[in-house]
């Protein structure tokens, strides 16, 4: 087998439609927009040289969560509440798809490990808002311990210490504990229910502040050189006074190691550590990490009379207080890329519509082309059986002796042993596609149109080949314009009577080639046949030629035999290296027949 990359089974386009397919919702591909409607997903066409193919699985994976498990008409207020929904729903729909789709745990881990690289995710800082170390913290909180993102809980662990430095123990704490219980959102509106929740406990701990401010410090008799001593001694003793100058709650504060100011005293600075330590150069100027504290009324690096402020300020967030969107970043990235350099011969691969369903018209059809087909499928099978007949070769050992060969011992021979050849199948999946232009409508020699000889040539083929064990037939018919190019008869797996309502397409339209052929290399992708075979049989020129060289050079690198038969054109020629060109549609079914020929009968390689 040929090296697979940049080939057929990882071009984006059949990627994204595998995806879609399996996540069972519809993907688009093309442009430099990559975009969720709430029913669909694009993707822009990222270049093959972009070497970070699962931050575009794992972008394809997120987004196909939200189409599947999230509700839209769920309400979010701007700000705060709208950034923490979304923290908590993405939680919720990537545990979600994990749990349907087991192996996009490992896409979406490598696609946060890329993000984590590329800066869409950064880490929390003493320089944001306090409201973006909130987002940050329950971000980088719920990647991590609630999808498994062990990449992420350095981040967590860093916004953690910062909280703890900055908030109130009560905050953390309690923080915390919604957290927990977020992890297991079940619903859009859980997750928009636990975001009220993280907001109404940040207003009561505000409020709590507000109704709590500390005392205000009291003058004593002592003069002023007396305080610088009565200070001291506190520092020394470890004891509080009303009567020295104090911050935030005296004790309590300078146990857990919080800051301290003198500037009451005309001094300032710590004796408790020749270290620095939070607060001493300025309000968000942060020391070594630190657990939450154990009490509800500490706190650590904000003064008690400023926390109803800072609190506010988290509430009231909106716009550069909160923390980008990684994911919004890594979308960004990726138009970026699809701008520069995206591949304009990648395309959505399209769905086949249904060719249509007249059965009564189908088995006219099939009765005009029964015998004819009955005699093809016999000579078929003759020549496949014959191909697949056990040579018997004469060998030096082995347990069954050739008596017609012993007579050659008297020469010397001593090959009298007789061994059978392993038996072959054909193992072949083959996909016809009949171009259905206008200009099929032509009529021919024999008082027939194109598309009359094509529709009968590709339904005598179906039925020949489906009974021959190993062989996997599809029809395709390729018509109208883009926006509809292509339209099942057949499908791989399916059988001629069950489909046959559908080979009665009439011919309509441009020639949409490149699509067809995007959609049959698709198709051919997922079925197990060894070999794979693609035959295409046209009138004339593609709407794209571009695109249908690009499609057949990946199938071709891939292992798809690609054949063009050409009816009354030498358009195959410049497509296709393998091409066969008919003078008369007439000669169509004897062309594909000498087609199938070779390829049932020539070695599997």
């Amino acid at each position: 087998m040929k090296s697979k990359r940049h080939t057929l089974y990882n071009a984006l386009p059949i990627v994204a439609a595998a995806y879609g397919e399996k996540f069972g919702v519809k993907v688009t591909l093309g442009g430099d927009q990559a975009y969720t409607n709430g029913k669909s997903i694009n993707i822009p066409n990222v270049p093959e040289s972009f070497g970070n193919r699962d931050a575009i699985w794992g972008y394809l994976a997120h987004e196909a969560a939200h189409v599947r498990f999230t509700d839209f008409s769920v309400s979010r207020a701007p700000g705060l509440h709208a950034m923490l929904t979304n923290i908590i729903e993405d939680c919720r729909i990537e545990q979600a798809m994990i749990a349907l789709y087991p192996g996009t745990a490992h896409t979406l881990h490598e696609t946060a490990r890329y993000m984590v690289q590329a800066g869409h995710y950064q880490p929390v800082t003493d320089r944001d808002s306090p409201a973006s170390m909130v987002a940050g913290y329950c971000l980088y909180w719920l990647q991590s311990e609630g999808v498994g993102q062990a990449v992420l809980r350095p981040f967590m662990q860093t916004a953690s210490a910062i909280l703890n430095r900055v908030l109130p123990s009560g905050v953390c704490i309690r923080l915390e504990a919604i957290l927990l219980k977020a992890v297991d959102t079940q619903s859009t509106q859980q997750a928009a229910d636990f975001a009220t929740a993280i907001i109404q406990m940040i207003e009561e701990e505000k409020d709590k502040a507000a109704q709590n401010p500390p005392p205000p410090p009291q003058k004593g008799p002592q003069d002023h050189s007396q305080g610088q001593d009565q200070g001291r001694a506190d520092d020394q003793t470890g004891s509080g006074s009303n009567d020295s100058p104090s911050t935030d709650n005296g004790q309590a504060n300078a146990d857990a190691g919080g800051p301290k100011n003198d500037a009451s005293s005309g001094q300032s600075g710590s004796h408790s550590s020749d270290s620095a330590q939070p607060g001493q150069d300025d309000a968000d100027s942060s020391g070594p990490a630190t657990a939450c504290p154990a009490s509800q009324d500490d706190h650590s690096g904000t003064a008690q009379a400023d926390l109803p402020a800072l609190l506010q300020q988290i509430l009231t967030a909106t716009g550069n207080d909160l923390p980008r969107d990684a994911h919004a970043a890594l979308l960004g990235e990726l138009q970026g890329l699809a701008h520069q350099a995206g591949d304009p011969c990648y395309q959505t691969v399209k769905q086949a519509r249904s060719a249509g369903n007249d059965p009564q018209a189908g088995n006219r059809l099939l009765q005009t082309v029964r015998s004819h087909s009955s005699r093809l499928r016999q000579q078929l099978l003759g020549l496949v059986q014959a191909s697949q007949q056990k040579a018997v070769r004469a060998e030096r050992r082995g347990k069954k002796v050739d008596h017609r060969r012993l007579t050659k011992v008297l020469t010397g021979d001593s090959r009298v042993f007789s061994r059978s050849a392993d038996k072959v199948s054909p193992n072949t999946a083959v996909h016809v596609l009949v171009d259905m232009s206008s200009s099929m409508n032509k009529g021919v020699s024999n008082g027939k149109k194109r598309a009359d000889i094509a529709r009968e040539s590709a339904l005598s083929l179906a039925l020949a080949l489906e009974g021959i064990s190993g062989v996997n037939p599809a029809v395709t018919f390729f018509a109208g314009d883009s926006h509809a190019p292509v339209f099942s008869a057949m499908k791989h797996g399916e059988r001629v009577q069950s489909s046959i309502g559908g080979f009665v397409f009439s011919a309509t339209g441009t020639t949409p080639m490149a699509e067809a052929l995007w959609h049959s290399a698709f198709e051919l992708s997922k079925t197990r046949e060894q070999r794979k075979l693609l035959i295409v049989i046209t009138d004339g020129e593609p709407d794209n030629a571009v695109s249908c060289t690009k499609v057949i050079d990946l199938c071709e690198r891939s292992d798809v035999e690609v054949i063009g038969i050409g009816i009354e054109t030498s358009a195959v020629t410049r497509l296709f290296s393998r091409n066969v060109v008919i003078q008369d549609a007439a000669d169509l079914q004897k062309a594909l027949f000498r087609l199938m020929e070779r390829a049932l009968t020539a070695p599997v390689v």
